[in-house]
């Protein structure tokens, strides 16, 4: 049977006494051998010794002590001070704060940190370990956040499955009033649509929409009423896009000529053998 045991040496420092100098890693033999501990030495008078079957909060102790040296920031030192080591799961040590402290984590997850954090955690616990931080500080809090990532994740992804339908003939009910409901209904159907990209996603597939229920809704030449109904329309997709309608209206057109254009090409020849 194999231990492993970790010396780390530590020196002075000026921020903290805590300062990583040196590690190194031994392969011990259980049988006729002394345990050999994990020690660190804050100052020639003061030595600090976490053997190798300590609890998990020693380990992440000595994580804190290290991470307040290495990283010169009041918050992130405030955040650490609040944190405790709840489990390692598969690969994971899951940290925990207290509901009334959670606001703080974002100290300790924001990515120039994080980097420093999971080196440190690697140095102490001699493995690569992932860090997640949750709201709480028990096993039984673990699992609830587990079941609440997962109602989330199934959520996004309804979200992102949910499809509005394509208005036709059939679908619109060959009125212009359909399409411009079809058109509402399209808005609140679409991810993200209170962000620019979410809008312009929107406008684009609500024209798309509109020039094939134009097929059959919108005669050749146009009359006053189909004129004064696809302004509505398009009123209606300016609105919820917050693009001017004229702006809509000309692509509009470029899509109809696309389409025309697209139609009138004849087919390739094929080429003989």
């Amino acid at each position: 049977m194999l231990l492993r045991c970790v010396e780390i040496h530590l020196g002075m420092s000026r921020a903290r006494p805590l300062t990583l100098c040196k590690l190194k890693t031994y392969n011990r033999s259980a049988a006729g051998r002394p345990l050999v501990p994990f020690r660190f030495y804050c100052s020639p008078l003061q030595e600090i010794t976490i053997v190798a079957n300590a609890p998990l909060s020693q380990y992440w102790n000595a994580c804190v002590d290290q991470l307040k040296d290495r990283i010169n920031n009041r918050s992130f030192w405030e955040a650490l001070e609040v944190t405790s080591a709840i489990l390692i799961d598969n690969g994971v040590l899951v940290v925990g704060m207290e509901p009334e402290n959670i606001a703080r984590s974002t100290s300790i997850t924001q990515v120039t940190t994080m980097h420093v954090v999971q080196s440190v955690i690697k140095e102490v616990f001699g493995q690569p370990l992932q860090v997640i931080i949750i709201e709480g500080s028990t096993p039984a809090d673990y699992e609830h956040h587990k079941e609440r990532e997962v109602r989330l994740a199934n959520i996004k992804q309804q979200a992102l499955n949910r499809r509005p339908v394509p208005v036709t003939a059939a679908t619109a009910g060959g009125s212009w009033e359909a399409v411009y409901e079809q058109m509402s209904r399209l808005f609140s159907q679409m991810p993200y649509r209170s962000l620019p990209q979410g809008k312009a996603r929107y406008a684009n597939e609500a024209l798309y929409i509109l020039m094939d229920a134009m097929e059959t809704l919108y005669p050749n030449p146009p009359d006053e009423s189909a004129e004064r109904s696809l302004a509505r329309v398009l009123e209606r997709i300016s609105n919820a896009s917050e693009i001017p309608s004229p702006v809509l209206a000309f692509e509009l057109e470029r899509l109809l000529a696309w389409k025309n254009s697209s139609v009138a090409e004849p087919p390739a020849e094929a080429e003989l053998a």
